[in-house]
């Protein structure tokens, strides 16, 4: 749910490319396939004054993480409030903050800086949990600069309380929260929770801190704790990788990456592929769980994206294959996942039109947009898989959707978004926050609804957060 792929991109720039090029607001699924690069747009511009094309807007919730703060506010959908002179948006990710990457490479952030808020049970909540990598105004849209101020950013994933990025160099950074060795490098110890607070950022006050092997003090490196982070991007080492990366994931203990052969890399709390390492030293010890480690069982992966426990994978070929971490939402093993990896038969090489092209995974469910335009969804059970039937089989959601084809999928905190080849947006699931671009109720909607964002003329992509969401639209001037 907090994931922009390599493959995504590329599909995004496809479709801009030849937006711009014939006036249209999409392209047909078929260009997908092919794999674009940011560098020929980059030089076709530098000569150009022209007002970006193509912008991301957000809606739901509402405050810093929307990015707008001269309107702050959940609904309508609006534009992202980014300096003309950034260019086109290109990629985006969404938790309880929003990342944006445009077409120079930059990565611009905005949201909750901190670990209280929800999603963080088993530590206790801190005021500088660093996610959004800069300092200056949470609310506004600035550039992250430091390690990055060389490198293009290729990707960005938003985990709940850190971020990941790949550069076009092949590199990997992270920041934010570091309690279960997510940022995949060492972070640095803050300080502590206030004394005698043993209330985690979920407002649970069950004393659930996890155990592990903290000794770093203040101010040294640290390999979890609840106070350990980096608010600056630290470059993640693959010690057992020459290859460079092309996208990353990120979950709430747990980040990803892919690498240029097709392998799968994660850290933190994450047995996926059925770890060698034992879950129960993951999460004893958080300089262990930090160590990138391969996903055993699965080559020539194109999209990886980690929900809160799960995870969700996109070959080459199509085919669609998901697991669990082996982790709880709260810091603790889980008996009874499995973490073997599962390959579905509904996505298969062929007929072509059921191969599988974009992928998410959200707070416990999974959507799947296939070649032939067909919309999939299953998990646990709610209005977020938009159908009836049984929750845990893929399954064709019809609605508005059954004749329109899907060309961009997101799953997030219980709800679903949609991207369609005409250029419309539809979203289903949890509605209380504005997240679906509707007027809020706490009811939702079990069967997908349509966003209107205004001045657009088409939406390209969506990203699904915490309790909002980001897409990138056409715009209209």
């Amino acid at each position: 749910m907090r994931r922009a792929t390599s493959a995504a991109s590329a599909r995004l720039l496809v479709l801009a490319l030849v937006a711009i090029a014939s006036s249209v607001v999409v392209a047909a699924a078929a260009s997908y396939e092919t794999r674009s690069t940011r560098a020929p747009r980059r030089a076709s511009n530098s000569s150009q004054s022209a007002a970006p094309r193509f912008r991301a807007y957000t809606w739901g919730i509402g405050g810093e993480r929307v990015g707008r703060p001269s309107n702050p506010s959940s609904l309508p959908p609006a534009r992202v409030e980014l300096d003309e002179s950034a260019g086109d948006v290109v990629a985006i990710a969404a938790s309880g903050h929003t990342a944006v990457v445009v077409e120079r490479g930059w990565l611009y952030t905005a949201g909750r800086n901190a670990s209280s808020g929800g999603g963080g049970r088993g530590s206790p909540p801190i005021e500088d949990s660093g996610q959004l990598g800069r300092g200056g105004s949470s609310g506004a849209m600035e550039r992250v600069i430091g390690a990055l101020s060389d490198e293009v950013v290729a990707s960005v994933a938003c985990g709940r309380y850190h971020t990941v990025v790949s550069t076009e160099s092949g590199a990997v950074y992270s920041f934010g929260l570091n309690d279960a060795g997510q940022l995949g490098t060492a972070g640095v110890m803050g300080k502590s929770p206030t004394k005698g607070v043993t209330c985690d950022s979920g407002g649970n006050c069950d004393g659930l801190e996890r155990a592990s092997k903290v000794e770093a003090k203040e101010g040294e490196a640290c390999f979890g704790g609840s106070s350990c982070r980096i608010g600056t991007p630290r470059r993640v080492r693959f010690s057992s990788h020459t290859v460079g990366f092309t996208s990353v994931a990120a979950g709430r203990y747990s980040s990803a990456a892919i690498a240029s052969d097709g392998t799968v890399y994660v850290w933190g709390l994450n047995s996926c592929g059925d770890s060698e390492i034992g879950r129960d030293e993951l999460l004893a010890d958080a300089s262990v769980a930090a160590v990138p480690r391969v996903v055993n069982g699965i080559t020539d992966v194109t999209q990886v994206d980690i929900g809160y426990t799960n995870m969700i994978f996109l070959t080459s070929s199509g085919r669609v294959v998901t697991c669990d971490t082996g982790f709880t939402g709260y810091a603790q093993v889980q008996a009874n996942a499995d973490v073997r990896l599962r390959q579905h038969v509904t996505f298969a090489d062929n007929p072509s039109t059921q191969r599988a092209f974009d992928v998410a995974a959200g707070r416990c469910h999974y959507v799947v947009a296939t070649e032939g335009g067909a919309l999939y969804t299953w998990g646990c059970n709610g209005a977020w898989l938009g159908r009836d039937g049984d929750p845990l089989k893929p399954a064709q959601v019809g609605g508005d959707l059954a004749s329109r084809a899907a060309v961009s999928v997101a799953a997030g905190e219980y709800f679903t978004l949609v991207a369609t080849a005409d250029g419309e947006l539809y979203g289903m699931g949890a509605a209380g926050n504005g997240q679906l671009g509707v007027q809020a109720s706490n009811s939702g909607h079990d069967s997908p609804v349509r966003v209107n964002v205004g001045d657009a003329v088409g939406t390209l992509a969506v990203a699904a957060g915490y309790q909002h969401s980001v897409a990138i639209v056409r715009s209209s001037d």
